[in-house]
């Protein structure tokens, strides 16, 4: 855990002092101006700034697995005792980050009063945080150029568009009698969207719980694969 913990922040640092660091800082302030610009209540709060945050966390992630995707890492990667551990730092990393631009967007808009959330009911919105954040950062890390061989993350991309697409045009599937297809995405989704759901309405019951724990087995199957992809990658660095 050590070692994980000093590898997160040497890559936090990396990230840091490089110009993509804008590239998350950004993207929080605009989330954060354009989000709340007509107010949040708790239940909004959850689901729209949850997912907003959490592509937010999924970018940062692939920055940080993009500057450790550099011939400078092989010292690093060379002195561990297992690759995964690297993988593991740059999800704590990513983990911390997002958690910082939350409190950096959620802050001055409770302040301004363009939040409202309603306590202690609102601490609920850590573990649910935690388990979407944690699925957007494996995928990152399975998605990430680090661990891809060949055109495998390109597979993975137009996995993952061809789901949102589907997703969000399930109507226009069932019209075309493709209702199998429209069940699979909801299937498929059913975790998060149901963790999401549960979690804005206040029903912290056991479909909750179950939703929750389906969603952090997804981030598991994820980083899962990510270490298999990296475990015995022939590493070629590109300058």
């Amino acid at each position: 855990m050590t070692r994980i913990g000093t590898l997160a922040l040497f890559f936090v640092r990396d990230l840091s002092r490089s110009l993509t660091a804008c590239v998350p800082l950004a993207a929080a302030l605009a989330f954060g101006l354009i989000a709340f610009e007509y107010g949040m209540d708790q239940a909004q709060f959850i689901t729209v700034a949850g997912l907003g945050i959490g592509f937010i966390g999924w970018l940062t992630a692939l920055l940080l697995a993009g500057r450790a995707d550099r011939a400078s890492s092989f010292l690093l990667v060379a002195r561990l005792r297992r690759r995964a551990e690297l993988l593991a730092a740059l999800l704590v990393g990513a983990l911390g980050l997002t958690a910082l631009l939350a409190v950096l967007i959620a802050l001055p808009n409770l302040l301004a009063g363009r939040l409202t959330l309603e306590f202690p009911a609102a601490l609920w919105i850590v573990p649910t945080w935690l388990a979407l954040w944690s699925l957007a950062a494996a995928l990152a890390l399975a998605l990430s150029g680090l661990v891809s061989r060949g055109i495998s993350h390109l597979v993975g991309y137009v996995l993952l568009t061809a789901l949102l697409v589907a997703n969000d045009q399930k109507e226009l599937l069932a019209e075309r009698h493709l209702e199998g297809l429209v069940h699979v995405v909801n299937v498929i989704l059913w975790p998060v969207s149901t963790l999401l759901a549960q979690a804005s309405s206040g029903c912290h019951d056991r479909l909750y719980f179950l939703a929750w724990a389906l969603t952090a087995v997804y981030a598991a199957l994820l980083f899962a694969l990510a270490v298999w992809l990296f475990a015995d990658k022939d590493l070629i660095w590109q300058e």
